[in-house]
């Protein structure tokens, strides 16, 4: 039988398929800052799940739902998803010289984006939700269920960081106006999975 660990750790880095918002945004923050802004972004998403998790378990699964499903709350989502992919198109990925220091501010800023921007999704919680419920459903004690989701916290986390590494790579044998390019495809793509989720919002009511 595999451990509940291995189990989750295995499901974490099956989120790693997973391509959405908090894809683009560690994506384009790994560019903009060597591994720095990255590994901050990656940490940003990493306690934002902890978070998440740590309401699952305190909270009926109902009720989430219930919360999750608000209009206040998916336009305060929308909102934060349009705001950063403006911000991704105005403030394009400029490659930092080799001596440049990255200002502490910027540091905190890309883990603020990688928390808000994963816990501001509706679907993060859904997720979890369906991931307790199966640590539920294949585990009978309490502390092998609490295993499971470590590991997929592990997992999820591991994969970021990786994810980090290789966005790194990639931006050293991009140009400066190609990155720009990229960084204002990556807005683009942001407002309209926004607008693609407020349209389902609007047909849904």
């Amino acid at each position: 039988m595999v451990s509940p660990l291995i189990h989750g750790i295995a499901l974490g880095f099956g989120t790693a398929l997973m391509i959405g918002p908090v894809f683009f945004t560690l994506l384009k923050n790994s560019m903009q800052g060597r591994k720095l802004y990255g590994i901050l972004t990656a940490l940003g998403i990493i306690t934002s799940d902890i978070i998440v998790v740590i309401i699952c378990l305190l909270l009926s699964q109902e009720f989430l739902i219930y919360y999750v499903n608000q209009l206040g709350f998916q336009l305060f989502g929308i909102a934060i998803l349009i705001f950063i992919g403006i911000s991704f198109i105005i403030k394009p990925i400029e490659l930092p010289t080799q001596n440049s220091k990255l200002p502490s501010k910027q540091s905190l800023k890309t883990f603020i984006q990688g928390f808000s921007i994963n816990f501001i999704n509706p679907a993060v919680f859904l997720i979890w939700i369906g991931f307790i419920a199966i640590g539920n459903q294949k585990f009978t004690e309490k502390f092998d269920v609490y295993t499971f989701i470590i590991g997929i916290l592990f997992g999820i986390f591991s994969t970021d960081i990786l994810k980090v590494f290789a966005a790194v790579s990639i931006s050293k044998y991009l140009k400066s106006n190609k990155l720009v390019v990229f960084s204002k495809i990556l807005g683009l793509v942001l407002i309209t999975i926004a607008l693609f989720i407020l349209a389902k919002v609007i047909l849904s009511f």
